[in-house]
């Protein structure tokens, strides 16, 4: 909740409470969240199962897109050297990223899943049922899969290293860190442990931080070059502010999940409030409960797709974040 739910809701310190970035995106932040509402309200309705397989595979590739993003980051911060490599970084990060969750599918002994049980597809069913695979060659597969996953992220570091050493001016440090970090974090995670503690502590966790820091950097430096000036007291109290709000928002969104749906965490909510009435229990109230509290996670994964590319509508994106 303090990482997760509070990084969709800092969104808004970007894009809502920014009365320039507002108007720069003002389609996409209007429609986007009525979007989200109807469209997963259709969803829910159909099937609560349907709406939330969905929600996770945008939530899947809501995390991969954001890991790529922060890689070009580092990238652009390194003058964008680009070399001919037999091993791309674009190719690098979705590899670390997607081998681990092809392993998630095909083995279907999860001890966690990413909203619920069964929201992923079940390929493993589907492979067995072929004549020519059964259980020993989908372990042998698994073995070879995982062998070839580490060869890989080897030869792209060796890659990577023979080509600094050729004459790149900068030691791409970041860059390095956040793909084998990336990798890392997700094998260890889905594969290695097979633990949604562990995935949560290493994926969310690197997931969440690295993007409030993001927008506190954003637009605490946007401020600071729109007055002149920058001071530290000034900026940590306005961190300090935004943590409050999007921390309060956070736990008021989980709180409401908590008192229309699951109660899942009733214990601890009603230390601090009760709830006025019992879960929701019609399929049209909960269709409608899921999509409205779905809203904000839905709307950021849209949102975030406009508001940190280096284009026209987002003009301090290359002075802000790209130079130093």
């Amino acid at each position: 909740m303090g990482i997760d739910v509070s990084h969709v809701w800092s969104t808004i310190f970007r894009t809502y409470l920014d009365k320039e970035e507002f108007r720069s995106h003002r389609r996409t932040l209007i429609a986007a969240p009525l979007l989200s509402l109807v469209g997963f309200f259709a969803l829910a309705s159909i099937s609560i199962q349907l709406f939330w397989t969905v929600l996770a595979y945008l939530a899947l590739y809501h995390f991969i897109k954001q890991q790529y993003g922060f890689m070009q980051l580092y990238r652009a911060r390194y003058g964008w050297i680009d070399v001919k490599k037999i091993i791309s970084d674009k190719f690098m990060i979705y590899f670390g990223m997607l081998y681990p969750v092809f392993y998630w599918h095909i083995n279907t002994a999860r001890n966690f899943s990413w909203f619920i049980e069964g929201d992923f597809f079940n390929l493993r069913s589907a492979l067995t049922s072929l004549p020519f695979i059964n259980q020993s060659t989908l372990l042998i597969s698994n073995n070879i899969l995982t062998a070839t996953y580490f060869l890989v992220i080897i030869a792209w570091l060796t890659e990577e290293i023979y080509h600094h050493r050729k004459g790149a001016l900068y030691f791409p440090w970041g860059k390095w860190l956040w793909i084998l970090t990336t990798a890392l974090n997700w094998f260890i995670g889905i594969v290695y442990f097979n633990s949604d503690f562990v995935f949560s502590l290493t994926n969310v966790v690197a997931h969440g931080i690295p993007y409030l820091a993001l927008i506190f950097f954003y637009t605490e430096r946007k401020k600071a070059q729109a007055a002149g000036k920058f001071t530290i007291s000034s900026a940590l109290i306005n961190v300090i502010f935004m943590l409050m709000v999007v921390f309060i928002l956070a736990l008021g969104e989980e709180y409401l999940w908590d008192m229309f749906m699951y109660r899942d965490n009733e214990n601890f909510f009603q230390q601090i409030l009760t709830y006025p009435f019992r879960a929701l229990e019609t399929p049209f109230a909960q269709a409608l409960a899921l999509a409205f509290l779905s809203t904000p996670q839905v709307a950021h994964y849209i949102i975030d797709g406009y508001i940190w590319k280096a284009n026209s509508k987002n003009p301090y994106i290359k002075s802000l974040l790209l130079e130093n």
